[in-house]
């Protein structure tokens, strides 16, 4: 008995950055759920797709601010190049811009101030990440996830449905503090950027990359097909989001191993079995569920039945990104963002015309087993055993 205790503790030794990790990702997945569900259920489905195309192009912004400072603060932050000044500065002056530049076409503060804020969070946690502070990293998602919900619906009671985006804009400022304590640990060397400037751009690109591939279909679905089906849509993705929070927290830890030489194939294979399971569940129990608290969601039970099975291909390019990524290879996790991006907008504009709500559900399952399949052959090329040739 004694002895299976010790090898108990030995195993959650062994693995508490990965719980750590683990339980921020599920609890602030947790929290984010329940919240675009109440605010699902008040926004009713104009204004919740309408809040959902507001947020996509946040995020487009968000993430063209910040120059693909994530992944390159998380790979040099774990090999301890002292890069944090130099990219913190760089990508708080293009979130000012953007969020000026953004202010000017929508004349939305809130828009404008979720951008500045989404950039220094987005730093913050991934400097983290980069240190392997895993502790702090859960406090810091919970506490955002916390903040989010008391000033979302917050603000919606006195501004109205503006009020949800403020209130998220305003979630992401506390955090600035971090930002202040990493410029005064480093300096900003602009010299520092020129020897690692080619995976600063592919990062770039492949941050912009990914942002459209989650944004894209958001852009295209309201214009086409207008909130309502936008607003089915997303309340689907939400889901989907639940389901891919497994693979999400084997990715946050895998990569700064596989940056570091530490790769653990072991847990990348089993993640990826898990993911079968995960898509049954939502195909499952989706429809059921989302009936039953939305009624007014009539839609988004068959689109929440095909996109469950977009959890599968999601970890497995979740697996082989942070292979490529560690190695430093991120043009080739560009290229599949595009192969993703492209066949998506291929297959809404087809399918979608075609075969309405389920077409575009299905072309997000197309879309990313494209990029998937492309991940794995590239894979197989390029560590292909040298008795193979």
């Amino acid at each position: 008995m004694k002895n299976s205790l010790n090898k108990l503790k030995e195993l959650l030794y062994k693995f508490k950055d990965l719980a750590n990790i683990g339980f921020a990702n599920i609890l602030t997945s947790g929290i984010s759920f329940i919240f675009w569900l109440y605010i699902a259920s008040i926004l009713g489905t104009e204004n919740y797709g309408e809040l959902s195309y507001l947020i996509a192009i946040s995020g487009i912004v968000s993430i063209m601010s910040l120059v693909g400072a994530g992944n390159t603060l998380i790979v040099y932050t774990a090999k301890e190049v002292k890069i944090q000044a130099t990219i913190y500065f760089i990508a708080i002056i293009g979130s000012i811009v953007g969020s000026v530049i953004t202010f000017i076409l929508f004349n939305n503060i809130g828009i404008s101030l979720y951008i500045v804020g989404y950039v220094i969070f987005g730093l913050v946690t991934s400097e983290i990440l980069g240190r392997k502070l895993y502790s702090d990293y859960s406090k810091y998602m919970i506490t955002q996830r916390i903040l989010m919900v008391v000033f979302g619906i917050g603000l919606y009671h006195v501004f109205g449905p503006p009020g949800v985006l403020l209130g998220i804009a305003f979630s992401f400022f506390p955090y600035v503090f971090r930002i202040y304590k990493g410029f005064k640990e480093t300096k900003i060397e602009i010299a520092q950027i020129k020897p690692r400037f080619g995976f600063m751009i592919n990062s770039y690109l492949l941050d912009l990359s990914r942002t459209f591939s989650s944004s894209v279909d958001k852009l295209i679905i309201a214009p086409l097909f207008g909130f309502a089906i936008l607003g089915n849509y997303h309340l689907s993705i939400q889901l989907l989001t639940i389901l891919s929070i497994l693979p999400s927290i084997v990715y946050q830890y895998v990569l700064p191993r596989d940056a570091s030489g530490l790769s653990n194939q072991y847990l990348k294979k089993l993640t990826i079995i898990l993911s079968v399971g995960l898509a049954l569940i939502g195909m499952i129990f989706g429809p059921i569920l989302l009936p039953m608290f939305f009624p007014k969601f009539t839609e988004a039970t068959e689109i929440v039945r095909i996109v469950s099975l977009s959890v599968i291909p999601i970890t497995v390019n979740f697996m082989y990104i942070s292979k490529f990524m560690g190695e430093e290879k991120s043009k080739i996790v560009l290229i599949g963002s595009v192969i993703f991006i492209i066949s998506l907008l291929i297959s809404i504009l087809i399918l979608g015309n075609n075969f309405g709500v389920n077409g575009i559900a299905l072309s997000l399952v197309i879309a990313y087993s494209s990029e998937a399949l492309y991940l794995i052959t590239i894979d197989k090329f390029l560590y292909k055993k040298p008795n193979s040739q």
